[in-house]
């Protein structure tokens, strides 16, 4: 799997507005991975919370400043 393309999903569901609501069209996890794996974002449960972990950090920091 790809902590890259974890970071890729977080980024794009961020930015995205028709990625995010072709995401949230997904009916369950089945049909949800099958729209990943057609965008060609491959990733696991490990990946996509690390990824998550780093967008949150980043949030943190722009909140400081």
């Amino acid at each position: 799997m790809s902590l890259k393309h974890a970071r890729r999903f977080v980024e794009k569901m961020r930015e995205d507005r028709d990625f995010r609501n072709r995401a949230a069209q997904t009916e369950n996890s089945e049909s949800l991975s099958s729209f990943l794996q057609i965008e060609g974002l491959l990733f696991d449960q490990k990946d996509l919370v690390a990824a998550m972990a780093e967008c949150m950090e980043q949030l943190e920091l722009q909140m400081i400043q």
